[in-house]
């Protein structure tokens, strides 16, 4: 799939997800950059979006707090990232999709019903090799989106940081997704990535 003469059927999709404040959307940028110089189409969507009502309404539920906004942030994320699955997602030859997290959202929702989310959603939605967690541990999470100096959202307490995290570490172990160091710089993280892309690269081509 690294190279740009090898026909396809389906667009090569890579997510890049992990909790709030591990650099998910610089990351996505990076690997938008690398993918760009190779020659290939590429489109990157971050969730939940700005460009539509359905990530608007996430967007504000998970500022809202409580168990109402909880559940609605959920369901409206769920709607948001189908939403560019079927406006962006192509079966085009030399194309690339990047989303800026994907199925982790399901760990929005209470931790017994996790994986159920994770199960059904997965049994239709695209699914690649190419899916990268970024593992931040709380503290350094926390301090990061302080720095932002952002309206605080629901899961952007170190306690909620706490148990997002671990939903999404059992997840990702569980499901096989490349996890990732992102505790350190970003330029470390993306060289990460970068290594792993070349790896993902080569044995598709060879299969």
């Amino acid at each position: 799939m690294g190279s740009n003469k090898k026909s396809k059927t389906n667009p090569l999709f890579i997510v890049i997800d992990g909790g709030d404040g591990c650099g998910k959307d610089t990351q996505a940028r990076q690997v938008a950059r690398y993918y760009r110089n190779k020659g290939w189409n590429v489109r990157v969507r971050s969730h939940p979006s700005t460009d539509n009502p359905f990530g608007w309404i996430t967007k504000k539920s998970l500022e809202e707090g409580g168990k109402k906004g909880h559940l609605k942030a959920a369901f409206f994320y769920a709607i948001d990232v189908i939403r560019s699955l079927v406006k962006y997602y192509r079966h085009n030859e030399n194309e690339v999709i990047i989303f800026s997290r994907y199925l982790l959202g399901v760990c929005y929702l209470p931790r017994s019903l996790v994986f159920f989310g994770y199960n059904f959603f997965s049994s239709f939605l695209p699914i690649s090799l190419y899916f990268f967690f970024l593992d931040v541990t709380p503290e350094i999470a926390r301090d990061r989106i302080l720095e932002r100096g952002e309206k605080q959202e629901m899961f952007e307490s170190l306690a909620r940081l706490r148990k997002m995290r671990h939903k999404m570490r059992s997840v990702t172990q569980k499901k096989k997704w490349v996890i990732i160091d992102g505790d350190v710089s970003p330029s470390q993280v993306w060289i990460q990535i970068r290594n792993i892309l070349i790896q993902l690269d080569s044995d598709s081509i060879k299969g």
